[in-house]
């Protein structure tokens, strides 16, 4: 009996696990595909947000290239000239407008922070990080509908937010 108990434990665990790394697979396609194709990214550092029966509202959080930060080092804002669209789709829906470089507008930080990054669940350093950059000069930013985007070379960061 045991014996026979320990292996449903271990299929159970085994099919939790597969669920659970196909669910994060899933995951940062989903949000990678919203990232322009020339910002190279290396792996999710967070994925959150909240969800209701229509709307939702989040951010994915992707460590920046090392090379793409250095090619944003030497280039600036120029960089960004030709990075209006998703990987995913050439669509409008896809479409970032033109890129600034930061502070943010005070819309964004009026409430403390911008309605997607609020309700991610980031830890607080993670957070703190994010919108020290997004309040200074040195990072980049843009925004399509229903999304922004802000890219922190210095932290080699890249945070997609959404709300919506």
């Amino acid at each position: 009996m045991k014996k026979i108990l320990k292996i449903i434990v271990s299929i159970i665990f085994s099919i939790i696990i597969t669920v659970y790394v196909a669910w994060s697979a899933f995951n940062y396609y989903s949000y990678s595909d919203l990232i322009p194709a020339k910002i190279g990214i290396t792996y999710a550092i967070h994925i959150g947000g909240k969800s209701g029966l229509r709307e939702g509202c989040g951010a994915a959080i992707f460590r920046l290239s090392d090379a793409t930060a250095d090619d944003i080092s030497r280039k600036g804002l120029d960089f960004f000239n030709d990075a209006i669209y998703s990987r995913k789709s050439k669509a409008r829906r896809y479409t970032y407008s033109s890129w600034k470089e930061t502070p943010v507008p005070n819309s964004w930080t009026s409430k403390g922070t911008w309605p997607g990054l609020g309700c991610s669940g980031a830890s607080r350093s993670l957070f703190s990080q994010i919108l020290l950059a997004a309040s200074k000069k040195g990072s980049y930013y843009s925004s399509k509908d229903e999304a922004e985007i802000l890219v922190i070379p210095s932290f080699k960061l890249v945070v997609f937010s959404y709300f919506g």
